[in-house]
């Protein structure tokens, strides 16, 4: 794998004063009033009105507690997404308007920051109460530092005008709880290849840039910066696969992106990673595995609809001259109706609106809005490192079949024991699925992880062998995986054994899953076992009310459309299971719909055989 150690130099001498130009004019530029538009303008100050005169509420410390009592950790998050909501809608309420009637709501909103012991997530925190002298750096105590810094920056003057000093107050908080910790403890997220590093480090840089007053230690953090991209970039793999998958692509890909720009613009383009053919595919990912119709391909810890913000797809299709990831972010602005309603996308631009991802985007409007929208509705793709098949029955439309599937390992980020999973959708609705993310507790992080029926194998679709499912692991893994593309259709070929404990007993099982066109998808399943202690089955997860019209033929229906799964009765007796299923996330993920369990559950008890099922 090639690595980056030329490409990114070293940036001492390139930033090296105390006053560093930022990206974008301050909130009294006329830039803000005069290039966008009025009804844009208008939005996000509507947006900030509702705000007007709100309380600042602090969270009680019993609801941080929560987490560490209970494993619940969706009651501080509400809260406490809430009101950064408030505070970044404020901020852009004022900068469009500029007529200082919000100023003394975000004042006051600073206040109620200076009061929180810290600003991350109790998930992130040793203790089930925070203390001033112990600032861990997480994701959100980065986001919250990023959006003071960027407030503080923008409407520094009028800030001060209301209360002299607060911004240095401010300041300095950002100094005690993000920028000294970075620099001086060592942290564990600068070694890792996934979107602890970026995300957190696209906010550190933020605020280096508009934050740090000391040149020596600028440039130790800027550094720093480097370094923990470097070690993201060369465990990223060079398809550009985001193994996180789309849901956490945003702030992986998304968030080196972000990083990048940042440091070709305060270096002068002396650092430029514009022509870098590997952050091309990084970007590329995103519309790669979209399906249409708002929906994605969702391996991993990922909703089947993607929450892809045009404040990031658009300036990244504009770095890297990608015509197809522009023309997505059209698509997405189109849909979103975002040249009427700008603060409703925004809002719905992550947990919380990212206030510099907003500015930033808008700083580059004139080159946004003549863009074409254009759905991504390619023929498909084969990331071999990653090792993420997709097929559609015809480029540039969604009518007809497509299907993905997967090989990889078992120590993924974000990872489900799910190797040869697979997904098929018919004119952009599931039909065959995989479940997805359900609501974050204690345990989703935990040892016990493999105990949540969404993260099992028993849940995707795959088999399971000799009564047992796939093993966590980095040794569990795909072998021989090939794809194919002929006249028979676009298929992938893979021996999933590996991937299975020893008490599985299995030499070889090589899946095939084949998209035919209009046809529908086949899967074949050619094994040999060691030894048949217990019986063997093979799942599916449906979408849609699932019967058995009779022993060879399972019926799928949704929406009025009918999908058959056929099998070999002679080989195969099939069982339906309807998925009880308590998690909000995942029943609204799926519009309340019925999912199924399909287990075809195989006869015989050969040691060596072949079987196949169609999706038609």
């Amino acid at each position: 794998m090639r690595t980056i150690s030329i490409l990114v130099i070293s940036i001492v001498a390139t930033v090296a004063t105390a006053q560093v130009k930022a990206p974008v004019p301050q909130a009294n530029d006329a830039f803000w009033r005069q290039t966008l538009p009025e009804d844009m303008r208008a939005d996000y100050i509507s947006n900030a009105q509702q705000y007007q005169g709100a309380t600042w509420n602090d969270i009680p410390d019993s609801v941080f507690a929560q987490f560490k009592k209970t494993g619940n950790r969706t009651n501080y998050q509400r809260m406490h997404f809430a009101v950064r909501t408030q505070m970044a809608s404020l901020v852009m309420g004022e900068i469009m308007e500029h007529e200082g009637r919000f100023v003394k709501d975000i004042t006051r909103g600073l206040h109620y920051f200076q009061r929180e012991v810290w600003w991350g997530l109790p998930a992130h925190y040793p203790t089930d109460h925070p203390k001033a002298d112990n600032q861990v750096v997480d994701l959100f105590n980065a986001e919250t530092a990023n959006m003071l810094a960027w407030t503080i920056y923008m409407l520094h003057d009028e800030i001060e005008q209301a209360e002299a000093g607060l911004c240095e107050t401010i300041r300095q908080e950002i100094d005690r709880r993000m920028l000294t910790p970075c620099r001086t403890i060592r942290q564990g997220w600068k070694r890792l290849v996934n979107n602890w590093n970026t995300w957190i480090c696209e906010n550190w840089l933020s605020c280096i840039m508009l934050c740090e007053v000391n040149d020596e230690y600028r440039q130790e953090a800027i550094k720093q910066v480097q370094q923990s991209m470097r070690t993201f970039y060369n465990g990223y793999p060079d398809d550009g696969g985001c193994e996180e998958g789309p849901a956490y692509w945003d702030r992986a890909a998304g968030s080196f992106f972000v990083c990048a720009s940042l440091l070709d613009h305060f270096t002068d383009h002396r650092v430029t990673y514009r022509e870098d053919s590997k952050l091309k595919a990084m970007g590329a990912f995103a519309y790669k595995t979209y399906i249409g119709d708002g929906f994605s391909v969702n391996f991993a810890d990922a909703q089947p609809r993607a929450r892809l913000n045009v404040n990031v797809l658009f300036p990244f299709g504009q770095y890297v001259k990608d015509d197809d990831l522009k023309g997505y972010a059209a698509l997405i602005a189109r849909n979103e109706d975002f040249k009427n309603h700008p603060a409703t996308l925004y809002n719905k631009s992550g947990n919380y609106p990212s206030l510099s991802r907003e500015l930033l985007f808008l700083y580059q409007y004139a080159d946004f809005k003549n863009v074409e929208p254009k759905e991504p509705l390619q023929r498909g793709f084969w990331l071999p490192d990653l090792q993420i098949f997709t097929a559609r029955s015809e480029e540039g439309t969604s009518r007809g079949y497509f299907l993905a599937a997967k090989g990889g390992h078992n120590n993924e980020s974000h990872n489900h024991n799910d190797v040869g999973n697979f997904i098929v959708y018919h004119d952009a609705q599931p039909v065959i699925i995989d479940i997805g993310v359900g609501i974050y507790t204690a345990l989703t992080f935990s040892k016990r992880r493999y105990e949540l029926f969404n993260c099992r194998s028993a849940y995707h679709n795959v088999p399971l062998i000799n009564g047992s499912e796939q093993h966590d692991g980095k040794q569990y893994k795909a072998k021989d995986a090939q794809c194919t593309r002929d006249r028979k259709g676009d298929a992938l070929t893979l021996d999933l054994a590996d991937t299975y404990p020893a008490e599985a007993k299995v030499k070889r099982w090589m899946r095939t899953v084949r998209l035919h066109a209009n046809k529908g998808v086949t899967v074949t399943e050619d094994y040999e076992l060691l030894d048949n202690e217990q019986s063997s089955e093979i799942v599916l997860v449906s979408c849609g009310e699932t019967t058995l019209e009779k022993q060879g033929r399972i019926a799928i229906v949704d929406n009025g459309n009918t999908h058959h799964v056929d099998y070999n009765s002679r080989k195969m007796t099939a069982v339906i299971e309807r998925i009880k299923i308590d998690d909000s996330l995942i029943i609204n993920a799926w519009q309340q719909k019925p999912l199924y369990r399909i287990r075809l559950l195989l006869k015989g008890h050969r040691l060596r055989d072949k079987v196949s099922y169609t999706i038609h």
